[in-house]
């Protein structure tokens, strides 16, 4: 995700990336094998758009 630039700068972005950070470091604590059931470079990508991240991640564990 994109928090801007500039004077468009997302106010929330210190907070969102706190937050990502705790989510994270709870979820691989919770599920340690949690794995992508494919190969991280076989993923589909969101082609065309600003972020262009994955489109699906499917995970197993």
């Amino acid at each position: 995700m994109s928090f801007g630039y500039g004077p468009r700068f997302c106010i929330g972005a210190s907070l969102a990336r706190v937050e990502l950070v705790a989510v994270f470091s709870r979820l691989f604590q919770r599920f340690p094998a949690l794995r992508t059931t494919v190969p991280v470079d076989e993923l589909p990508r969101n082609e065309g758009r600003i972020t262009e991240g994955p489109a699906r991640l499917p995970v197993t564990w």
